[in-house]
């Protein structure tokens, strides 16, 4: 897998994408990169969904988009691109959450950041995006999420879903592998080899995998 030097695993809520980068990143001995979720205000945000608006909305986000900055410049500044890297997130994800839940204004502040920000960020050689059904997705919310996530209304999490789905449908900024995970076993090696033999076919443009 040498052809690919940074590999972005991405996907829906509960879609697997860390367990996922971390079997990669055994398999190939690449350094795996896992996205830094601490944020003081997203339980309380989560909290307040239900609201017409939420003051908390620009906080969460600009505390992501910082996070995620800081340790995309650490990369770069420490030349771990010279390693193989397999992360479990993409820098633009930020995107896909503030275009759903920020107000037109909050939004305008936000995206002047990203801006400035995005600048310095290197696109991907590969990006892998774990989809499912709506249905699904809510399923795995319930069995596997924390009680917070599980208590966040439902009409919010379609408004994610569909936007995840949006952004992906329209991305161009690297190759792509668009891999449903409804009947795919992560704990399965035959699974991941089979995975893994997508990857390698998936050089340009959008691929799909959907195992029977």
């Amino acid at each position: 897998m040498s052809e690919f030097k940074n590999i972005i695993i991405e996907g829906l809520v509960k879609s697997g994408k860390t367990k996922l980068a971390q079997i990669l990143a055994k398999e190939f001995s690449a350094r795996l990169i896992l996205d830094n979720q601490e944020n003081p205000f997203l339980n309380e945000f989560h909290r307040t969904l239900s609201r017409s608006y939420s003051s908390l909305a620009l906080k969460t986000q600009l505390i992501f988009l910082i996070n995620r900055y800081n340790q995309q410049l650490e990369i770069r500044q420490r030349d771990l691109f010279s390693k193989t890297l397999v992360s479990d997130y993409i820098f633009f994800k930020d995107g896909i959450f503030a275009h759903t839940i920020l107000t037109d204004e909050d939004l305008e502040i936000y995206k002047k950041i990203l801006h400035v920000f995005s600048e310095k960020i290197s696109p991907p050689d590969l990006v892998i995006y774990l989809q499912t059904s709506f249905a699904e997705m809510l399923q795995r919310i319930h069995k596997y999420g924390n009680e917070t996530e599980k208590n966040v209304p439902a009409e919010y999490w379609r408004e994610i879903f569909e936007a995840y789905n949006y952004y992906f449908f329209n991305y161009k900024q690297s190759p792509l592998l668009v891999v449903n995970v409804e009947k795919l076993d992560f704990s399965q090696k035959a699974d991941i080899e089979a995975l893994i033999k997508e990857m390698k076919n998936s050089k340009k443009g959008i691929t799909y995998y959907a195992p029977a």
